[in-house]
Formats: structure tokens, sequence, C-alpha cells
């Protein structure tokens, strides 16, 4: 587990409109989006790379959210979120 430094949080426009219109639709998200965050500012690398894409992903668990996202040394760029459709099981 990387343990360098905090890099700081930034929610484009688009993220910010995408999950204002989904909080209300999905339980949770509110905790999904924190717990995502925290991880995110720590280990950016922990999502997984869109194929040769600078864009990143990382999914919840219980939560059918997605959040996009792309960063350097020094930020967590989150540039969309999107509702995804769980796998049967």
């Amino acid at each position: 587990m990387h343990t360098g430094k905090i890099r700081t949080i930034i929610r484009d426009k688009r993220f910010e409109q995408e999950m204002a219109g989904i909080v209300r639709g999905v339980r949770r998200a509110d905790e999904f989006l924190e717990g995502a965050e925290t991880i995110l500012s720590r280990q950016p690398e922990c999502g997984f790379q869109l194929e040769g894409s600078s864009v990143w992903f990382i999914s919840g668990h219980t939560v059918d959210l997605a959040i996009y996202y792309t960063f350097d040394d020094d930020n967590v760029y989150l540039l969309s979120v999107q509702r995804v459709i769980p796998p049967e099981l």
C-alpha cells in the first residue's frame, strides 16, 4: 500500500451535476463517495485504468455506482459518476 502524501480531491462540474441527479436515487451514495474520496486521495492507483487512456474508474460493492477520475502527483480529479447495472449472479 502506498503511504505517500494525500492528494487533493477536485470535483469537476460534470461530476457535481451527475452526483446531484444520482444521490436521491441511490441508497448510500454519499457514504460511497466519502469512502472513495478517502481511498483515492491516498491510493489513486487502486482503481482500474481504461485502456489507452489517462482515465481510471472505481466502482462500489454496496452501491451501483462507478466514479471516473484522473490524477497527478498533487490532485485527484473526479470527472464523472454513473449508475451501473450490477451483474446477475
